[in-house]
Order: C-alpha cells, then sequence, then structure tokens
C-alpha cells in the first residue's frame, strides 16, 4: 500500500469519513437508559483513537450529531426549544466542551445538526409570537386567516400528513408547519429571525465546533403570498403530501440567499463544513444547485436518490454517473446510505433482492459508499450490518411527532432504524449499563450475536471489512479525490470502475450476482496488481487480472506508478 498523501486543496471534509450519531441510543454513560454525550466520549476511541497508522479504530474523521439542543423532545430533538443550550436529556454544555476537547485531541471534528426551519412550540419565542398579533415577535413566524369562503389560508401539506395549517386559540390565527403542528415554521423573510439565527450560528463556531448539518434546508423560504401549490396531474387525494408540485413552501430561489448567507459565516471561522438536507423528495439536479453558482452554498447537498437506489447494479451506477456529470469543477459530491429518516440499506435491500446473505451485501455496499468519488457518510451501527428492529410493540414506539399527527398520509415511525447500538451481548447490548432501567428503545434480538465486541474478534466480520476498507482509503490518494470512471457502461450483474490519479490507479470490482462467476474482461493492463481488499485474495497479494470474480466477491487492487 503506498503512503498517505494529501491533495494541496483538499479540505478535511473531502478527505474524511463522517459518521452520524443519534445521541438517543448510540451508547448512555449515566445508566438512565438513554444514550447522551458523555456515552459519547466513553466510545470515542471505537471511532478514532488518533492512530492513523493502523486500524486499531474504525478510523472516521468527523461525528454529525442529530441535534442535542434543549427540546420537549416531540419529534426526538427535530423541535429546539432553546438553540444556545445541552438538553439535559444528553447532558450539559460542559458535557459537549468535554467532548469536542476529547474529539478534537483524536483528530475527530464536531458536526452540529442544525434544525432552523422551525423551532418547538415551546420555544419562548413562538409562545412570543403566539400572545398576539401586537407583540415584539408577531411576524416570526407564519401566520395567516383562512381565505375568503375557504376553511385554511391554503392548501399547504404537512409532510406527516394532512394540512400544515394549525389553528391557536390565543391569537386567532393559523400558523403554518411543514412537519408536525408542535413544529411552527419560521418566517425567514424577517430579518430580524436571520440575525437571531445567525447569532446562534456564530456562538456555536466560536465554541469550536467544525460545521453543521442544516435540517430541511430547502424549506426555509416560503412564498410571501401564500399561493396555493398545483396538484399533480391525475391526483386525486388532496390531503396527499406528496400528490403536490411545492412550488410555493419550498425550493424558492430566496431560499439560496439564506445558505449563502449562512455560508459566508462559516467561511469567517476558516476551514468549517456547511452540510444541508436538501429534503427528501428534490431531485438530483435539484439538491446540486444548492453548491451555489460560485460554490458558495453548501459544501456538501445530501440527496436521497443514491440512498433509495434498488439493489441493482445498473441503477446504482446511473446514480452516480448522474452526480458525476452535475457536479461541477470545484463542488464535491457526497454519499450516504442511510440515516435517522430511511430504513438501513440492508433490511430496504435484503428483502427486495433475491439473496438473503445479508453479509455480502453488506460488505459490497460497503465497498460502493466508500470506494466512489465523494465524502461518504456513515450512520451509527451500519459499519456492524444492523438492520431495522420491526417488532417494537406499540407503547414503546418513541418517534412521537409521526405517531401524533395520524393520518392515512403520515409516513411510519422511524424508530425501528434508530434502536441501540449493539457493543456487547450484555443486557442492553452494552448501550446502557442500568439494570433496572428500559432502554429508550428495545433493543434488536439479533444482538447476542451481532455486535461490537464479537465483530472485532472475527476476521471475516462486517465491522472488520469496514475497518480495513476505512484505512484502505485513507492511504489511497485515488480512493481519496482521484478521477472516477465506469469500465462496464451497462452493467447488469457487476460494477467495475477505476479511481485514478497520476500516480496510481485503483480498480474496484464487485460482483453482484450470488449464484454464478462473472468473467473479468477490462480494458486494463492485466499485470500485477496489488490487492488492497479483497473477499477472495490475501492483501498485498500480487495477481494478474485474469479469471472471474466469484458470486458476490469483492476485489479491490492498485497499481501505482
Amino acid at each position: 500500500m503506498t503512503r498517505a498523501t494529501k491533495k494541496p486543496d483538499s479540505k478535511w471534509w473531502e478527505d474524511g469519513v463522517i459518521y452520524q450519531i443519534y445521541p438517543l441510543t448510540f451508547a448512555d454513560g449515566n445508566g438512565d437508559g438513554t444514550g447522551d454525550l458523555r456515552g459519547i466520549i466513553q466510545r470515542l476511541d471505537y471511532l478514532n483513537d488518533g492512530n492513523s497508522e493502523q486500524d486499531t479504530s474504525l478510523g472516521i474523521d468527523a461525528i454529525w450529531l442529530s441535534p442535542i439542543n434543549n427540546s420537549p423532545m416531540v419529534d426526538n430533538g427535530y423541535d429546539v426549544s432553546d438553540y444556545t443550550d445541552i438538553c439535559p436529556t444528553f447532558g450539559s454544555l460542559e458535557d459537549f466542551d468535554e467532548l469536542l476537547e476529547k474529539a478534537h485531541q483524536r483528530g475527530i471534528k464536531i458536526i452540529l445538526d442544525l434544525v432552523v426551519n422551525h423551532t418547538s412550540n415551546q420555544h419562548p419565542w413562538f409562545v412570543e409570537s403566539s400572545s398576539g398579533k401586537d407583540s415584539e415577535k408577531a411576524d416570526w413566524y407564519l401566520w395567516q386567516d383562512p381565505l375568503e369562503g375557504r376553511d385554511l389560508p391554503n392548501n399547504w401539506q404537512s409532510y406527516f400528513g394532512g394540512t400544515g395549517w394549525t389553528h391557536s386559540e390565543e391569537r386567532g390565527q393559523f400558523y403554518y408547519h411543514t412537519f408536525n403542528e408542535n413544529q411552527p415554521d419560521l418566517n425567514w423573510h424577517n430579518p430580524k429571525v436571520r440575525e437571531a439565527i445567525y447569532n446562534i450560528i456564530r456562538m456555536w463556531l466560536e465554541r469550536g465546533v467544525d460545521g453543521f448539518r442544516l435540517d430541511a434546508s430547502s424549506s426555509y423560504s416560503k412564498d410571501p403570498y401564500f399561493r396555493d401549490n398545483p396538484l399533480k396531474y391525475g391526483a386525486t387525494d388532496k390531503n396527499d403530501y406528496n400528490n403536490y408540485h411545492h412550488l410555493y413552501d419550498k425550493n424558492l430561489p430566496e431560499n439560496h440567499q439564506i445558505i449563502k448567507e449562512i455560508r459566508a459565516i462559516l467561511d469567517e471561522y476558516g476551514d468549517r463544513v456547511l452540510i444541508g438536507e436538501t429534503f427528501i423528495d428534490n431531485r438530483l439536479y435539484d439538491s446540486l444547485v444548492f453548491h451555489g453558482e460560485k460554490n458558495n452554498e453548501l459544501h456538501l447537498p445530501l440527496n436521497f436518490e443514491f440512498s433509495f437506489s434498488p439493489w441493482y447494479p445498473g441503477y446504482i451506477q446511473r446514480e452516480i454517473e448522474k452526480k458525476e456529470k452535475l457536479t461541477e469543477t470545484g463542488n464535491w459530491p457526497c454519499y450516504f446510505l442511510d440515516n435517522h429518516d430511511l430504513p438501513r440499506h440492508l433490511s430496504r435491500w435484503v428483502e427486495c433482492s433475491l439473496c438473503v446473505d445479508s453479509e455480502a451485501i453488506a460488505k459490497a455496499s460497503a465497498t460502493l459508499l466508500l470506494t466512489v468519488r465523494g465524502t461518504p457518510i456513515l450512520y451509527y451501527g451500519q459499519e456492524l450490518g444492523m438492520v431495522d428492529n420491526t417488532d417494537i410493540p406499540p407503547e414503546r414506539l418513541q418517534d412521537r411527532a409521526v405517531v401524533m399527527s395520524n393520518t392515512k398520509e403520515t409516513p411510519p415511525p422511524r424508530d425501528g432504524a434508530r434502536t441501540p447500538m449493539q457493543w456487547d451481548d450484555s443486557p442492553h447490548a452494552g448501550f446502557s449499563f442500568g439494570k433496572d432501567v428500559e432502554a429508550w428503545l428495545p433493543v434488536h434480538s439479533n444482538y447476542p450475536d451481532l455486535n461490537v465486541e464479537a465483530a472485532l474478534q472475527d476476521p471475516d466480520s462486517i465491522l472488520t471489512f469496514y475497518k480495513r476498507l476505512i484505512h484502505v482509503r485513507k492511504h489511497s490518494e485515488a480512493l481519496r479525490w482521484g478521477r472516477w470512471h465506469t469500465l462496464i457502461h451497462y452493467p447488469h450483474e457487476e460494477l467495475a470502475y477505476v479511481r485514478e490519479t497520476e500516480n496510481e490507479t485503483v480498480l474496484v470490482m464487485i460482483n453482484f450476482a450470488f449464484e454464478q462467476p462473472f468473467v473479468i474482461d477490462v480494458p486494463l493492463d492485466r499485470e500485477a496488481w496489488t490487492v488492497l481488499l479483497s473477499t477472495v485474495y490475501e492483501t498485498d497479494k500480487v495477481i494478474d487480472l485474469n479469471g472471474t470474480l466469484e458470486p458476490f466477491e469483492v476485489t479491490i487492487v492498485q497499481k501505482t506508478r
């Protein structure tokens, strides 16, 4: 393996691997059954122990924390009641400062989830705004009267189902909420709202955070005239969010100015990253527009097209090729398979494929995620092969924002993908040491066999494969920032592509077929390739590109110049 090199103009968020933690279920440090900051601190060495030359830890470079601000937890932190403090569920500001310090000692960056499309209805801003039309913050939220002859101000829907308008008896008007009624949307047209949010951003940057992931970042700006969204052709259910063209309640041109202003603040503080969720139903092109015309908006726009791909090589490659073609020079792609809002990828792909070998699919998908050109984001437990817990009793569900919405259009609760990290085979899977407590969500029943402690002892485990793959990526300039191009233009059962710099060529080959081998036929020099990682060959073995790929074989080989 070649020695690690760094591209002169590359950023840490281009070279690195980001790891998303859902704090409620990652690690419980005080034994109360709920995840917290102290638990994360105790598990930092698992993520990165600071030894970059050895794969003694997972080797990630940054942690993205789902919201930890003060919140009544109706939407588990995505309903903020105080942006300047830490929710007592997770600890204190002192705990956060300690996490920052100890993470930075290990070379781990900290990225905060910033939820500013809306607040909690318990935020003091909303309490004051709802008190009357003459209050100081009367227009900090989106208040409207019904249209003449109608019951509601317009036809805007909530993403969680049903109308997005809720009536406030105290104020005598309706307020709009993109999500649950407990999450009123802020009025970003108000310069005082912008100033307040920007002061909060500066506060956290000055505290030392390394960037933000903006939640629902394409939904900030709304039509000032509150015009109806047009119904899609042929749609009949007017209460279904997906039946509308969302022309007036999201992704408006003014939204880009807001993102530019946030980005400009981050640029004042040096090498900080701005990630943005460009909302679930945005197309790839729409989301990549959020880089900005001068790369002055999001560093890493998140879109869901790659994540929602079926387990089929041709479809997956099409999404990669689209992103390659649409990502302009100077911008940088980003990929993820799982997050807190999606069913885990193994639950989606194993169920939808003919193969029941989840370990093989896990290693193949890990290879995809960590060898395409772009920043990979892992979701906690993905490196173990965790799957959704589909056996959570109704009374144990915690996704209250969804459960409370309770319309036929409401999406299913997201708890299955948020269950506790599986550390060992002790009670609560080692997530909590509390003996007489109930974990925040039930642990998946497979935890006695699928856990970190067991996986670390198994040289063929999914976790071991992820560790080795991340280590290989760190030491390969081609895999971190090299060009990408495919060798099979219309793949059916296999993918073969090259990552390349002036000094190094890396060939990635994945056989998706679980019954038949794949004959290698690539237009490359066939002799003397060094194995970086393979499910068949030993690492550092020198091979010729002759023969076949075995069923579900993954092989990554390198040629240096």
